[in-house]
C-alpha cells in the first residue's frame, strides 16, 4: 500500500466489543471498516439533546398511568365504566397529544463540535 504525502497515519485502538459493532455498521453500509471509521470520524457529528426537556411529558405519561390505573380498579370491582372516566381518559389523552407537540416537536439536538 502506498501512501501520499498528505495523508497522516494515527493509531486507534478498539475493544474486541467495539470492533465487532465497528465491522457491523461498516457491512451495513457497505464499506470496509477502517473507510467506515474515517468517513464517519471526519463527516459524522454527535448529537447533543437536553433531556431535561422531557421532564414535563415524562410526569403526564406518570398521571395518565395512575388515572388508568384508577378506572381499570373501578372497572373491575363494579364490573362497569361511567362515561365520565372514558371522558376524562379522552381529555387525559388530548393533553398528552399537545405535551408530545409543544415539547417533542421543538426538541433541537446541538452538533457537538471537536474540542467541545
Amino acid at each position: 500500500m502506498t501512501k501520499r504525502k498528505e495523508t497522516k497515519e494515527k493509531k486507534v485502538y478498539f475493544t474486541p466489543k467495539e470492533w465487532e459493532i465497528v465491522c457491523k455498521k461498516a457491512a451495513a453500509v457497505y464499506m470496509r471498516p477502517g473507510t467506515y471509521v474515517r468517513k464517519i470520524a471526519v463527516k459524522g457529528s454527535v448529537k447533543k439533546v437536553d433531556l431535561k426537556q422531557l421532564n414535563h411529558l415524562r410526569m403526564s405519561f406518570v398521571s395518565i398511568g395512575t388515572e388508568l390505573n384508577q378506572i381499570a380498579k373501578v372497572a373491575n370491582s363494579t364490573q362497569s365504566v361511567y362515561a365520565k372516566d372514558i371522558e376524562e381518559m379522552r381529555e387525559q389523552f388530548e393533553y398528552l397529544r399537545e405535551v408530545f407537540n409543544d415539547y417533542l416537536v421543538p426538541l433541537k439536538s446541538e452538533d457537538v463540535l471537536p474540542g467541545e
